[in-house]
């Protein structure tokens, strides 16, 4: 079968399936076999798909008709410009995420130190550690979090990028590893999804993302009140947290981290408009 054909195929298939986005998800697939962009496709529309090709593609196009995510069927997902290794051991990560390592950046003071001890707690896919890594140099980056594969896929993508060497992992529960005042800077893109709203997520990400990377209690501040209060005490003066949050924590997670003893408590919002980002100063 040629590739105009299997687009058209797999597009239907997706449709049927209810996937509003059905040509551009089986095109990403087509794209990634054959090694070219999306849009680059049209090139090579008589081009005839080897038979190991086709099954394979359309076994992943089953996949997405059984609600599994893209990103997990293509093992790869894009973040601040760079491609990682992605499945079901972590959370998939969004472009909204992108602005945390952009506020993390953003501590200039924190910059300034000549080996910066920072941690990124429920380090996922490692992309936001291994951003900063390799943003900056000098910083002594630990990549933490409470699963193990996770930290297993953190490695990978360091290694893809060769900094694996130059960070930690660390398997633990937020901050419990630290010494008081050990560190200039904490990141996190924590669970703040209250369990309430679980069963109203999209299939994909109710199906197939894990729960305890999402799922933060009755409020959804359940890890991030025991976070803020780690950080104050695990934070060198000076030292910055960047937290993501839920479209509508911005209020009462700054009122949390003002009372934890932060200043300049800062909400940001994100590409839609939604707080999605609060950083303070110990």
């Amino acid at each position: 079968m040629d590739v105009r054909s299997a687009l058209k195929r797999w597009t239907e298939l997706l449709q049927a399936a209810g996937h509003e986005e059905a040509a551009a998800e089986a095109g990403s697939l087509l794209a990634h076999a054959l090694g070219c962009r999306r849009l680059e496709l049209p090139l090579h529309d008589r081009r005839e798909l080897l038979p190991a090709q086709f099954a394979l593609l359309d076994a992943q196009v089953r996949r997405l008709q059984a609600g599994e995510p893209l990103q997990y069927v293509l093992g790869e997902v894009e973040f601040y410009s760079r491609v990682f290794a992605c499945d079901a051991r972590a959370l998939i990560p969004r472009p909204e995420t992108e602005l945390l390592v952009e506020a993390a950046l953003g501590f200039s003071q924190v910059w300034k130190k000549p080996r910066p001890k920072v941690a990124d707690l429920g380090a996922g896919t490692g992309c936001i550690a291994i951003s900063l890594a390799l943003a900056q140099p000098q910083a002594h980056v630990c990549a933490v979090d409470i699963s193990a594969p996770a930290l297993a896929l953190a490695r990978e993508n360091a290694r893809r990028y060769g900094v694996a060497d130059k960070m930690i992992f660390i398997q633990a529960d937020l901050l419990a590893p630290f010494a008081a005042g050990e560190l200039a800077l904490i990141v996190s893109n924590p669970p703040y999804v209250p369990t309430a709203e679980w069963g109203s997520l999209p299939r994909p990400i109710r199906d197939f993302e894990p729960r305890n990377a999402l799922d933060a209690g009755s409020d959804g501040l359940d890890v991030l009140r025991r976070l803020i209060a780690q950080a104050a005490e695990k934070l060198a003066p000076g030292g910055g947290l960047a937290l993501e949050i839920g479209e509508d924590q911005g209020p009462r997670v700054a009122e949390l981290l003002c009372a934890a003893g932060f200043t300049n408590v800062v909400v940001k919002k994100d590409y839609s408009g939604w707080d999605r980002i609060v950083t303070g100063e110990k």
